[in-house]
């Protein structure tokens, strides 16, 4: 038996609902990734410039007890602790996770009509926070 005009038509219209309904999920899913992958790349960010802000972007750390002598003359000595310096470390782990931020943002530019208001907040303060933060990696150190 031949399906009618009517249930043709109800068909076609449940399918395309279907449709539209998947597309609708799959960009909320795409807009709360990409939101909680800001956050947490910026958070990354944060941590690595809070911490060269801290060590005022000199986090040598070395051993208190090994001093080596580099220079004797007269009565003066010079002594050196060896040290590692780990301030390219902290500000790479920073810049990273702005720079990541940043990309991310961009690609969730484009859907921030279609974003709910809490995920696009999400994705413009972190975009803001990022930029910032590199400015700040940039500039001071």
């Amino acid at each position: 038996m031949q399906p009618t005009v009517e249930e043709l038509l109800v068909r076609e219209s449940a399918r395309k609902a279907e449709v539209a309904e998947q597309a609708t999920a799959r960009a909320r899913g795409f807009s709360r990734e990409a939101a909680i992958a800001c956050m947490v790349l910026c958070m990354v960010g944060l941590v690595g410039l809070g911490a060269c802000v801290l060590g005022n972007f000199d986090l040598r750390v070395g051993d208190g007890g090994a001093y080596e002598v580099t220079h004797t003359g007269g009565n003066n000595w010079a002594l050196v602790r060896p040290s590692y310096d780990l301030t390219t470390l902290f500000a790479g782990i920073g810049a990273a996770g702005f720079a990541s931020a940043l990309i991310i943002s961009g690609g969730a530019l484009g859907q921030l009509k279609r974003m709910p208001p809490g995920s696009a907040y999400a994705v413009g303060m972190s975009a803001i926070v990022s930029i910032v933060g590199l400015l700040v990696l940039a500039i001071v150190g």
